[in-house]
């Protein structure tokens, strides 16, 4: 478990100053569950406990992502340029997160 929270930390961190993606959403198998997105454009990127955010400093937008309950992280790349990551938690939820150069 906090291998994953280690690996999501490390991957994020990286990732500041490039367009971040999230995608959340439920993985309720036979309902319509609900998913939310959120676009950040040259990220900065917060370290708090329990917790990132990737933030827009212009428009204030920002999501949170927890590091903890992380059930397992999935590499989704496609390449040096097709960075992705999909995110279970044990709580269900799945975040589906991909990065693109500003």
């Amino acid at each position: 478990m906090e291998n994953n929270s280690k690996k999501l930390i490390t991957f994020i961190t990286e990732q500041e100053g490039k367009d971040i993606e999230a995608i959340l959403t439920d993985e309720i198998v036979g309902t319509v569950g609900f998913s939310f997105m959120s676009y950040i454009t040259s990220s900065k990127i917060h370290i708090q406990s329990g917790r990132i955010t990737a933030s827009e400093p212009i428009t204030g937008k920002y999501f949170c992502l927890p590091v903890n309950g992380i059930k397992q992280i999935y590499d989704e790349s496609n390449g040096p340029y097709d960075l992705a990551l999909t995110i279970e938690y044990n709580n269900g939820y799945s975040i589906f997160i991909q990065i693109f150069e500003s």
